[in-house]
């Protein structure tokens, strides 16, 4: 049998395997199998992108404070449905066929790639920048063209890695965490004996006369929001492998909270010491390890960082690209990582990604705070922590989430209002505050909890409120003949 046909026999079985509920003697992960599994997936160079923006924005202090107390506070909330997952031992994406519908979850699961894929195009930018400067340190000046030549071979080969299947990819992340753990030591090492502490420490930014503090502040803590609320599309795919409820959702928390906001700081000293020592502030480590220490470990953190942008395109498109094949099965898994290559492509081509970072943070959380309010409160309060599994996996003669021609009007209705609530509040473009009391909430927050009171109080609408209890009726009649547990009650 030729690759491509075992490589589309390995995908095949990958979605059918990655969407059927784990059985409770089949999960495997306990709290710190799933914690480390989980600080893995959250780190990666934009990592450092972050930092340096927030960097731009508050002292570090602030930013020190922000970046785990921020994070941690918005996980908490954030990662409670993902017991959820433990539970039934399944993935949000099925979950989300209740609250949207079959049709209304492509919808919504298109969606969330085009806002969140671009993540992908900061690696092949940051890529590309790494490459730049290292060849410039040697005294090696590049023709006009070649950052973005350089950004789309991160893409190439990153799809071309994704095309060959679970296996390389396997191996791939392997190698691709402890290199990138081993940058950030260096990173650290170097930037805190590279400048006084003081500097670091006491570092305030250089905000423009009429700037004000109070607003760059919420602006940081709004970014620290959207970091790691956009890490939605992994946010269930390891507490379904979870032995208990706990370990699914601390796991979450830390994972993200800790390890990616650890990351983010990093990034925030790197940029602070180049700041200090060459008067500009950069997000490429690579540049930094050559400048503040030798050339020689600039080139070995080259081979790291660029291993690691290729590594994390690839992880990112296969990880994508099963989502995909799952959601839109006629499709080949082939076309669709090709498919999701050409957006990052494109994205490279255009070449403004990093220029309007904090844009992109807000704007995937307008969709994504909505998206997470919904889940919260249908999790909670509408389905009392209940699902009827035969319908959500669309088997023939289970339609209680089929709604309106497989939309559930008003799931999909509240996540509009919810992404309009936000930009009412702020325009992530331009940096326009429509309304500053509910700014100070950061959009992410105000717009958490518009969505999940509409939808609360849509759902307790007398018809809307019947087609909610005819679909509990089923999933007590049902729950004998799944095999599933289902109970009310305390959350673990």
């Amino acid at each position: 049998m030729s690759r491509k046909h075992d490589v589309n026999k390995e995908v095949e079985k990958e979605v059918y395997c990655g969407t059927l509920p784990v059985l409770p003697k089949e999960r495997k992960y306990g709290f710190l199998d799933a914690l480390l599994v989980l600080s893995g997936y959250c780190i990666a160079t934009w990592s450092y992108t972050q930092g340096s923006y927030l960097a731009t924005l508050v002292g570090f202090k602030q930013l020190l404070i922000g970046a785990f107390l921020a994070a941690i506070f918005m996980l908490l909330i954030y990662q409670i449905p993902v017991i959820m997952s433990t539970r039934y031992g399944i993935d949000i994406w099925i979950w989300l066929r209740s609250v949207f519908g079959p049709m209304g979850n492509k919808i919504v699961t298109i969606v969330i790639i085009v806002i969140n894929f671009p993540w992908y195009a900061v690696c092949c930018e940051l890529f590309a920048d790494s490459m730049e400067n290292l060849l410039g340190l040697f005294g090696i000046q590049l023709f006009s063209g070649a950052h973005l030549i350089l950004s789309l071979s991160c893409v190439v080969v990153g799809t071309v890695i994704a095309l060959r299947g679970v296996s390389t990819i396997t191996w791939t992340t392997r190698i691709l965490v402890p290199l990138l753990l081993l940058v950030g030591v260096a990173v650290v090492v170097v930037g805190f004996t590279s400048v006084p502490m003081d500097v670091i420490w006491n570092y305030q930014p250089e905000l423009a006369g009429d700037a004000d503090k109070t607003v760059n502040y919420v602006l940081s803590i709004e970014a620290n929001f959207a970091f790691v609320i956009t890490l939605v599309g992994g946010m269930a795919e390891v507490p379904r492998l979870c032995r208990s409820e706990k370990s699914g959702y601390y796991a979450g928390v830390l994972g993200q909270g800790a390890a990616g906001s650890f990351f983010v700081v990093v990034g925030a000293v790197m940029a602070i010491a180049m700041q200090h020592v060459t008067g500009a502030m950069v997000d490429d480590p690579t540049l930094m390890m050559a400048t503040l220490s030798a050339p020689i470990l600039g080139l070995s953190s080259l081979l790291l960082v660029a291993f690691a942008n290729i590594g994390t395109q690839a992880v990112g498109s296969y990880i994508y690209g099963v989502m995909l094949k799952s959601t839109f099965k006629k499709v080949s898994y082939k076309v669709l990582v090709l498919i999701l290559g050409l957006y990052v492509a494109l994205l490279c081509v255009w070449g403004k990604i990093t220029e309007y970072f904090g844009s992109f943070l807000t704007i995937g959380a307008c969709v994504y705070a909505p998206l997470a309010a919904l889940l919260f409160v249908d999790f909670f309060l509408v389905r009392k922590q209940k699902i009827d599994l035969k319908s959500a996996y669309e088997l023939p003669g289970h339609n209680a989430y089929k709604y309106t021609k497989g939309f559930n009007i008003v799931g999909v209705v509240c996540l509009a209002l919810g992404f309009g609530f936000t930009l009412l509040i702020f325009d992530p473009i331009r940096v326009v505050i429509h309304s500053k009391i509910l700014f100070m909430l950061t959009p992410t927050f105000a717009s958490f909890l518009f969505t999940g009171m509409l939808y609360y109080l849509l759902c307790k609408i007398p018809g809307i409120r019947l087609m909610s209890e005819e679909i509990h009726m089923r999933v007590l009649i049902r729950s004998l003949s799944t095999g599933q547990r289902h109970h009310r009650g305390r959350i673990f």
